[in-house]
């Protein structure tokens, strides 16, 4: 299954992102678009961003999509058809522009496409519940501002007893965002740090007494100066109040 903005957009996500020409602001929606059912069975899920702002999807569920176009993680989703993590799809698409398609621009012109081949019809809450708050350690955090030419990217692998997360230009929001898809749970951003910074975090996601690496709370604490704590605090979630299945076409 595919993971956003962290586990985000497969390709946006786990490689750094594609160098590309804007499109216009006024493009909202694709030229064209085909959307099939997927029933390979297949355990991998793939969205590639292509030259010629060309967008292929290979079977995702309408809550992968539905995620990547908002920018959200899965428990900040509510309501929706009893189909809507079960049935997959594969999707080729281009967009209006003859400039190719940014990680800047797939947002809106998903949610167009959601829009008028789903029929999905969504609102925002705001929810009050269990977060965990981010903040700076009373020693201050242990990175700067980043200095790198290298395009943006982040990248989050796992494997038994060590998980690590590399950011390159990233904001703090994202990685509120990252450490919050690890957690399962959502996490406010109150360091008050502004701009884009590098930074590398490593944890044992299976803490046991024989760990050699520190839990996640841990380290974020020692290598990046931050710390984690529990709290209540506002969620934002994105309600669905209509989907429909699109024509297969």
């Amino acid at each position: 299954m595919l993971s956003v903005f962290g586990k985000l957009f497969l390709l946006l996500v786990m490689t750094a992102p594609l160098v590309a020409t804007p499109l216009s602001q006024s493009t909202i929606s694709f030229e064209v678009a085909s959307i099939r059912q997927n029933r390979s069975g297949s355990a991998n899920s793939n969205i590639r961003l292509l030259d010629g702002g060309r967008f292929e999807v290979f079977n995702a569920t309408l809550k992968t999509l539905i995620r990547n176009a908002y920018d959200i993680l899965g428990f900040q989703l509510v309501g929706g058809p009893s189909w809507l993590d079960t049935e997959y799809y594969d999707i080729e698409a281009k967009t209006q522009a003859p400039g190719e398609l940014t990680k800047g621009n797939l947002p809106k012109l998903l949610q167009s496409l959601l829009a008028d081949r789903f029929r999905l019809n969504t609102h925002w809450e705001t929810k009050q519940g269990a977060v965990y708050s981010l903040t700076v350690d009373h020693n201050g955090p242990k990175f700067g501002p980043s200095t790198s030419a290298v395009e943006p990217g982040m990248n989050t692998s796992k494997r038994p007893g060590r998980a690590k997360m590399i950011g390159v230009r990233q904001p703090m929001s994202l990685l509120a965002s990252n450490l919050g898809n690890q957690l399962g749970r959502y996490v406010l951003d109150r360091t008050g740090l502004g701009g884009e910074y590098d930074f590398s975090l490593e944890w044992d996601p299976d803490q046991t007494a024989e760990s050699n690496l520190p839990s996640i709370f841990a380290a974020v604490q020692e290598s990046l100066g931050l710390k984690l704590e529990a709290t209540r605090g506002p969620m934002p979630v994105l309600v669905i109040d209509r989907a429909e299945k699109p024509s297969q076409n």
